[in-house]
This record gives C-alpha cells, sequence and structure tokens, in this order.
C-alpha cells in the first residue's frame, strides 16, 4: 500500500502476477485458468471429506464424474464473452455453470462424523465432537449408513434400529445369554459388505426388549435390531422425524428410540448396564448347570468354596428364571400378626360360611356361619339350611352384639368376608351403607387375608371331629359339637398377644368352667314332663350335648324320645 500527501493509505489495489493486469490476482485471472491443466485441479476432489481446490474455490467435486473437455468447453465459452460481462462477476458465471453440470449427475450430502480427543483416542469420553461434511456422490448411488457405522462404529453399546435388516445381529458375544456357535453361512449389508454369521442366540439386556434368535456376526462393531423382528413381537412400531416408538399388543408404551446425528434411530446402551447383563448370564448359566439350583445357596457354594471349578460369578443380582417360575413357584406367605390392629370391641369382625356339610344335622342344616370380634376373637356361630339364610343371620347378629355392648356407643365399624355370593349382594350392600358399616373382601383365592375367621373354622371343625368320634356320637349330632366346641372355645382359649381369655375381653369377667361335662357322656335327665307312676323311673337316659346359648342349662340327646332337650337337671 501507498500512502499520499496526507499520510493515509490509499485502497489496495489487486495486481495479477500471471498477466501483469490490474484489477484481479492469478487465481482469478482467465488466462492463467485457460493454461492449467483441469485433470490435475480435480485430482484432489476426493469423496472421503471436504478439501478446498488450489484453483477454483470448488469443494468436493467427485472424480472422473465429467469430462475435460466439458469443463475446458464451458471455461471457454464463458470467457469468449468477458468483453461484455463485468470482470467481477466472471468468476461466479464460471462457478453457477459448473455447479449445474455438478447437480446434473452428483448429489451433495451431510455426513456426521466424530471427532475424538487427540490425548484420548482410543478410549470412549463424552470430549468427542461431531463434525458436519458435505459430500458429493453420485447420483443413483445411496449412503447405506446403518451398514456404514455398524461396521465401522467405536462402540459395541450402540443398538441401529434397521428396517432393511431381515434378522436381530451384534458382534459381542459376551450380550447373549445363550449363544450356540455353529457356521450360519454370510450376511450382506446394505452396501454389499459380507460378514460371516458364527453363531445365534438370545440377547436379555435391561432396557432392550428380549430378543431371540440373534445373530453372532463377526466383526460387527454396533449392533443391528430388525425391525421385521420387533413387528412380529410387538403391535406396532411407528416414526417421526423425531423418534421411533414401539407399542405392545395391550397397547403399552415399550421403547422409545430417538433419531442420532449420523441420520439412523440409535439407542445408546449404558456399558455398565451390559456388564451387569453379562453378569447376569454367568450366574445363570451356572444356576442352570447346576439343575436350577436357587441362587442364594449358588452363591454361599461360591463364598465358602465349598466346590471346585465354580468361577467368579460378581455381586449378587436380581435374576428371575422363567423355568423355575414355571416349575417351583408357590403362594405368598402371610406372617402371624403379634400385635392387636383393632383397640376396641366390633371394630371388626371377620365372617365366613361352611359348608354344605355332607350329612344334614338332625334339624336338616348343612352350613355354617361364623363370626368372630377381631379384638377379642369372641366367635358366634349359626347353622342354615341353605346360603341364602345368610343375610337374615348377619342383620340377626349385628342387633343382638350392638345391643349387648350399647347401641348409641359400640357400633360394628368393618366386617371381613370373602367374594362368596351369600355376602357380596345388593342386599348385603344396602344393609351395611344403612348402617355405616365398611365391607371388606379378601382377594379371591387367598384366606390368607381371612385368615382369624379362617383358623377359627380349622379349631370348631377339629374340636367337633374328635368329639364325636371319641363317643361314637351319630353324624347328624354333628352341629350340637360343633356348638358346643365355640362355646368351649371362648372360654379356655387365650386370646393371642394378651394373658386374657375371649370371653373375658368380650363379657369383663373370667369364665367358670366348673359345669362342664364330657361331650356324648352317657347321662340321666329327670322327666318333670310327664304323668309318672308311682313305681316308674324318673329319669331316662341320654347323650350329653353341651350348653344352652340362652338359659343355665344343658342339653341332652334323650334316647327314650329321640329328641334334643334342654334341661338343668342332669346327671352325668
Amino acid at each position: 500500500m501507498e500512502a499520499n500527501a496526507n499520510g493515509k493509505f490509499l485502497k489496495f489495489i489487486p495486481i495479477c502476477h500471471h498477466c501483469n493486469m490490474i484489477g484481479h490476482i492469478r487465481p482469478r485471472c482467465f488466462e492463467y485458468i485457460r493454461k492449467c491443466k483441469l485433470d490435475n485441479a480435480f485430482h484432489d476432489m476426493s469423496l472421503n471429506g471436504p478439501r478446498q481446490s488450489s484453483m477454483y474455490g470448488y469443494r468436493n467435486r467427485p472424480r472422473k464424474t465429467l469430462e475435460k473437455h466439458v469443463v475446458e468447453k464451458v471455461v471457454d465459452d464463458l470467457l469468449a464473452k468477458s468483453c461484455v460481462v463485468p470482470h467481477s462477476t466472471m468468476h461466479k458465471k464460471i462457478d453457477n455453470a459448473l455447479f449445474d453440470i455438478f447437480e446434473d449427475v452428483t448429489n451433495k450430502v451431510k455426513v456426521h462424523v466424530k471427532k475424538p480427543n487427540i490425548e484420548s483416542k482410543h478410549v470412549r469420553s463424552k470430549s468427542e465432537k461431531h463434525v458436519v461434511k458435505n459430500v458429493w456422490v453420485k447420483k443413483d448411488t445411496s449412503k447405506c449408513n446403518v451398514a456404514q457405522y455398524a461396521l465401522r462404529a467405536n462402540s459395541s453399546y450402540s443398538w441401529y434400529l434397521d428396517s432393511g435388516c431381515s434378522r436381530n445381529m451384534i458382534g459381542n458375544k459376551e450380550f447373549f445369554k445363550n449363544l450356540v456357535l455353529k457356521d450360519g453361512g454370510w450376511v450382506t449389508f446394505g452396501d454389499g459388505t459380507k460378514k460371516q454369521v458364527l453363531g445365534k442366540g438370545t440377547i436379555c439386556i435391561p432396557g432392550l426388549p428380549k430378543l431371540l434368535n440373534t445373530l453372532y456376526v463377526d466383526g460387527l462393531q454396533a449392533n443391528l435390531i430388525s425391525i421385521t423382528h420387533l413387528c412380529e413381537i410387538f403391535k406396532e412400531v411407528s416414526f417421526n422425524k423425531d423418534v421411533c416408538t414401539i407399542i405392545d399388543k395391550k397397547g403399552n408404551f415399550v421403547l422409545s428410540v430417538k433419531r442420532s446425528i449420523d441420520n439412523c434411530y440409535c439407542l445408546e446402551i449404558d456399558p455398565l448396564t451390559c456388564n451387569m447383563a453379562h453378569e447376569c448370564n454367568k450366574l445363570d448359566l451356572w444356576h442352570q448347570r447346576l439343575g436350577h439350583m436357587n441362587f442364594k445357596d449358588l452363591k454361599k457354594l461360591e463364598k465358602h468354596g465349598i466346590v471346585r471349578g465354580l468361577p467368579n460369578l460378581g455381586k449378587k443380582l436380581e435374576v428371575v428364571c422363567e423355568p423355575c417360575q414355571l416349575g417351583k413357584q408357590t403362594k405368598v406367605s402371610h406372617k402371624k400378626n403379634s400385635y392387636i390392629a383393632t383397640k376396641r370391641p366390633l371394630a371388626l369382625v371377620h365372617m365366613d360360611l361352611m359348608g354344605p356339610i355332607q350329612a344334614e344335622s338332625i334339624n336338616g342344616k348343612k352350613y355354617i356361619f361364623v363370626c368372630v370380634n377381631d379384638f377379642s376373637r369372641f366367635t358366634w356361630v349359626y347353622f342354615l339350611r341353605n346360603k341364602t339364610e345368610a343375610f337374615d343371620y348377619f342383620k340377626k347378629f349385628c342387633n343382638q352384639v350392638q345391643n349387648e355392648k350399647g347401641l348409641d356407643i359400640k357400633k360394628i365399624c368393618r366386617i371381613r368376608s370373602d367374594h362368596g355370593t351369600e355376602f357380596e349382594n345388593a342386599k348385603f350392600s344396602e344393609f351395611c351403607d344403612g348402617l355405616g358399616i365398611s365391607h371388606e373382601f379378601s382377594a379371591p383365592r387367598t384366606p390368607q387375608q381371612n385368615g382369624v375367621v379362617e383358623r377359627k373354622n380349622r379349631v370348631l371343625q377339629e374340636m367337633a371331629r374328635v368329639m364325636l368320634n371319641s363317643k361314637k356320637v351319630p353324624r347328624n349330632l354333628w352341629a350340637e359339637a360343633v356348638n358346643t366346641a365355640c362355646y368351649v372355645s371362648n372360654r379356655v382359649f387365650k386370646r393371642p398377644s394378651t394373658k386374657q381369655t375371649s370371653y373375658e375381653l368380650w363379657k369383663g369377667k373370667k369364665p367358670n368352667v366348673s359345669y362342664f361335662h364330657t361331650f356324648g357322656s352317657k347321662c340321666y335327665i329327670l322327666n318333670d314332663r310327664d304323668h309318672l307312676g308311682k313305681f316308674d323311673a324318673k329319669s331316662d337316659v341320654g347323650l350329653f350335648l353341651g350348653y344352652a346359648i340362652n338359659s343355665r342349662a344343658h342339653r341332652v340327646f334323650n334316647l327314650t324320645t329321640k329328641t334334643i332337650m334342654e334341661s338343668i337337671n342332669v346327671r352325668s
């Protein structure tokens, strides 16, 4: 630059060192462009990355896509018109003309390339940067991005969803739950690359669906999930510009895979998760080898070194073995409560219906309606001819116990039963709603949730069975045996978690058992009902059956009249 008389610098004037003309520089000189060999100019224009041409400034022109004379003709035609075209726009016209020709036979695509740190070149880290490169390719030639990245990826923790893949494929055999090694032929990828199949197996990794019949492909860096396989096991696999969504046959969401920067739908699985899956596979393998031994004992074998040849199975993991669940599953255990759940009588009442009993009672009864107060465990039993009578006896029970304890002070708050139709019906619901009683139900086929009354049923049945068999009492007197068993159990069994009997907790006083007799024993009943002669026998022979509920008397079976009667004048 030259300075003027005032000391200010003049504007820079370009000078061409080829033709010595003012107004342009040598790279923009038309004569220089004509003389240069165009084939050398295009020699450095490669498809592998963006390179700057030393001649024209055109980026990424494909090699050998245009004949030399075609390019020379375009330049000569434009230079011939340079006399009428301003020099400043001549370069743009050459660029546009060549670009139009390139556009006819090529396509320009964008490729995302990872550029890792130099210091951690072989380490997978978050410092990797993604660079976008523009690449010219021939028309009618497409880039198979999934195949390209699956074969050249640096990470084996990438899972690509591939709609053109007929089978699931991975290249890391440590991810297989069970792998069968065999020669499976060859796999041809979309870009023409072929890889050998070394085996197949099942993939079970948290965060992925269970992948059956997955191929183990030699040299496959990333992992391919077949869309065809997903469509067979799920209801829907849908794509949009941002995400791929998988829905199961029940309409529930299964998995969502975002679109990655390489224009593929890729899911990155945490390496720790894959390693845990590998440890699960090892633990599951030895679990199967040892006859599906439970995992707790298997870990003890490893910890204490009881056997030889058992490898390190890693830390304890939550592994579920499907064959073990199908062959060994048991019902959930229900632990016994060590405390009293209710704070007062009638806060909760347990109910159940036993029957039908094979032999009808002497009065034609076939069912036993059992009610147990949760707080005191005091029990009431009623005998029914059919199930429909349960509601009437329940109303009778409610009126009886609430009046006994004071209707205005202590009411029944909750009742608990199973889902039997005798309890779950409109009459029961309407009655409970009217009194403000909450009706609770145990889960289907889970009597443990109503275990208080279920256990009481067993006590009553066992006591009655033993009393009947010990004295050879006729089977049609089973109702009397059950009634006596209930009467005795209320007065002699201690309520769990207390030092008091059920009778004392309910009545407020200790029970008296001095008048108890043996059920079914021979007894003598004073005959005070008939007009006897002066020398007739005063007593009848009978069987002792129990105790009257509403009076201070004994229940006996009179062998003479073949009837059940109540009397205070009984000797045994």
